[in-house]
């Protein structure tokens, strides 16, 4: 089942420090968990330029491989996602114990410390019990699963270990006295703090990213297909309309997943070719013009079901 994520951010609602810091740490975790894909094995070429590269032949990336080394800042975005992140949950667990006596915040090394005083560590890891009950953990390993399956677990992660190594190896390319050390255990490490009650929102910024995103290529698409109408003219777009035919027509028993012609929201003739509904809602199609190619994705029909959505629970209220 699909988790629908309504942001709070959508809602315009001032953020508490605690929230703050929460989405600080989100909007960092995910640029970071969306690079974790990235790996330095890319030198395998496929020996028939007619079939892809065996992916089994490719080594898998280890805890040790160097992360993203072509991510701008990566550096920046760790510590920034750790600092809130550790702030955030040393505030919910003792407050005030993450500020010193100026009440400046501390920083990550030393939340870390404060961390492992409270609780001690085994092998250089804490497990932080969760006072309210399990909460959504983010699975290690697999990164298509990061967003898609969160398991419940009853304490947070926290690696003080590689966490503090993760500082120290990203000091050097964040103050200018070298190059970055930053490794995929660091990141797999930090991602697992959204465990802890007081962040938990990357599953709702992953959505707003997706989102985003998918709005983006939708006004792309509408620009393209708007230009493409002006140059082909208004009479051209007629006589196609006229003599459009569906390759994607329903039948019971050729095409039972097929479905009929819907009209298009730029040209606005009946040519727009559903291939299929948004996987959510089931209501608005994806697919292409027949006529001035406008195409709507998945994750774009999806956005407009979730928009028509919303209008609809606010016109019953």
């Amino acid at each position: 089942m699909r988790v629908i994520y309504l942001s709070r951010r959508a809602h315009g609602t001032m953020l508490s420090m605690r929230d703050q810091r929460a989405e600080y740490f989100a909007r960092c975790t995910v640029v970071l968990a969306a690079a974790l894909s990235e790996t330095e094995h890319d030198s395998t070429e496929a020996t028939d330029r007619d079939k892809l590269p065996d992916p089994f032949a490719v080594p898998a990336p280890t805890a040790d491989a160097p992360f993203a080394p072509s991510m701008a800042g990566r550096e920046g975005i760790f510590d920034q996602a750790l600092s809130n992140g550790l702030a955030a949950i040393v505030a919910s667990e003792w407050p005030g114990e993450e500020l010193d006596r100026r009440g400046r915040v501390l920083p990550a090394s030393a939340l870390l410390k404060a961390i492992e005083e409270h609780l001690g560590a085994t092998d250089g890891v804490v497990l932080l019990p969760d006072k309210e009950g399990p909460a959504p953990h983010i699975p290690h390993g697999d990164t298509a699963s990061l967003f898609q399956t969160p398991r419940l677990s009853s304490h947070t992660r926290i690696d003080v270990r590689t966490l503090q190594n993760g500082i120290d190896a990203t000091q050097k390319a964040r103050h200018g006295r070298g190059a970055g050390g930053l490794r995929r255990r660091h990141v797999e490490a930090l991602l697992a703090l959204d465990g802890h009650r007081s962040l938990g929102m990357m599953g709702e910024e992953q959505h707003d990213r997706i989102q985003q995103i998918a709005q983006r290529e939708d006004v792309a698409s509408q620009k393209r297909a708007a230009e493409y109408l002006d140059l082909i003219g208004e009479e051209e777009a007629t006589r196609r309309a006229e003599n459009a035919a569906n390759p994607n027509a329903y039948h019971p028993k050729r095409n039972p997943d097929g479905h009929d012609l819907d009209t298009c929201p730029v040209c606005g003739h009946e040519t727009f070719c559903v291939e299929g509904l948004d996987p959510v809602f089931g209501q608005v199609g994806y697919g292409q013009c027949l006529v001035c190619t406008y195409t709507r994705t998945p994750g774009a029909a999806e956005d407009e079901a979730f928009t028509e959505h919303l209008r609809s629970i606010m016109d019953d209220e």
